[in-house]
């Protein structure tokens, strides 16, 4: 379906969605819409044979969504995998051998040898200039690494601990309505749904130790996201991180604590992250909690506190991970891969 859309140059692109239907998805075409990104034709696919999945929507026009077939592509300059990390493994060889390029939004890529992981807000010259697979961080290291470049680069970073607060949209559509099902029984008296979570969510607190093996996020493996962000940052600071899962809809939130090199004080932690256009210092009076950043762009500081020793700061962030998380940042890697030349769709 051709889809009018400005762009810089006169130059549109194929573009396809793996999983169309997924929450991922969903926070991908809004981001499509919402940039204006430039579309010569958009196709959608899904691996699924749920007949609910065979329809969706893309800038508010019905579309219907294929299963897809490598030998019925033709022409594709950019595909989105927003699926699972299984259903997203399906497809990894396609670009390569079709000559698109395949932006992995599901971590199936980790395991597919020297795939460039790319946050925008931090190492965008690692966006490839050719066909092949480029891979979006999970989301918290995606928050974790736009929030610790700026510091890492002004100030230099020796240690870092953190605990992130994941939402239940981690687990797509159906573990928010997971969690709004489980809100609704346990204030009804009535027995709560588990089938996502495997445990009570609602009104709880579950460390990624506890939940990660009942087919919860994927993204709270702390292990893999101290992977990813050091990566992605290209730091040799001490990194170590750990997840909860909250009864939230939307949103992480993290209390992180850092440790500068001797003589780095608190205006050179402020002054680093002013530097950074991804986030914003928001004054102390202020609240910043998942309800306040709901909806908005971009990390959010504030609670810059003193540690007990010199030079350690703890620090509380917020960042909505559907309007700044993968999906976001996905959309921005096929932008600056359009702007250097890539696609063969014209105006």
């Amino acid at each position: 379906m051709p889809i009018p859309r400005r762009g810089g140059n006169g130059r549109k692109a194929h573009v396809a969605l793996f999983d169309a239907t997924s929450l991922t998805a969903k926070g991908v075409k809004e981001q499509l819409v919402a940039r204006s990104f430039p579309i010569a034709s958009m196709r959608l696919y899904t691996s699924r044979t749920d007949p609910d999945a065979n329809l969706t929507e893309f800038a508010g026009e019905a579309m219907l969504v294929t299963a897809p077939d490598i030998d019925a592509l033709g022409r594709l300059d950019i595909a989105f995998l927003c699926g699972t990390r299984e259903e997203g493994a399906r497809y990894l060889d396609w670009a390569g051998r079709k000559g698109f390029v395949a932006i992995d939004l599901t971590t199936a890529s980790s395991d597919a040898g020297p795939v460039p992981l790319v946050n925008v807000n931090v190492n965008p010259d690692a966006i490839p200039g050719k066909p092949g697979l480029v891979a979006t961080p999970r989301p918290i290291a995606q928050f974790l690494s736009t929030l610790l470049d700026p510091i890492h680069r002004a100030c230099g970073l020796e240690a870092v601990r953190a605990v992130i607060f994941q939402p239940a949209s981690e687990c797509g559509e159906e573990g928010i309505e997971e969690l709004y099902q489980q809100t609704l029984g346990l204030l009804n008296f009535q027995e709560a749904p588990r089938q996502v979570f495997g445990r009570q969510v609602a009104f709880n607190l579950i460390p990624a130790g506890l939940y990660r093996k009942s087919g919860a996020p994927a993204g709270a493996d702390p292990a893999a996201l101290e992977q990813e962000v050091m990566r992605i940052t290209g730091g040799a600071y001490h990194l170590s991180a750990e997840v909860v899962l909250a009864p939230v809809f939307h949103c992480h939130a993290a209390m992180v604590h850092v440790r500068l090199p001797g003589g780095k004080g608190r205006e050179d932690l402020l002054a680093s992250l002013r530097e950074s256009r991804a986030v914003s210092l928001t004054p102390a009076e202020e609240p910043v909690t998942p309800v306040q950043q709901a909806g908005k762009s971009g990390v959010r500081v504030a609670v810059i506190r003193p540690s007990s020793r010199d030079s350690e700061f703890w620090i509380w962030a917020v960042t909505d991970n559907l309007q700044s998380g993968t999906a976001f940042n996905a959309v921005r890697i096929a932008e600056a891969i359009m702007d250097r030349g890539f696609g063969r769709g014209k105006a």
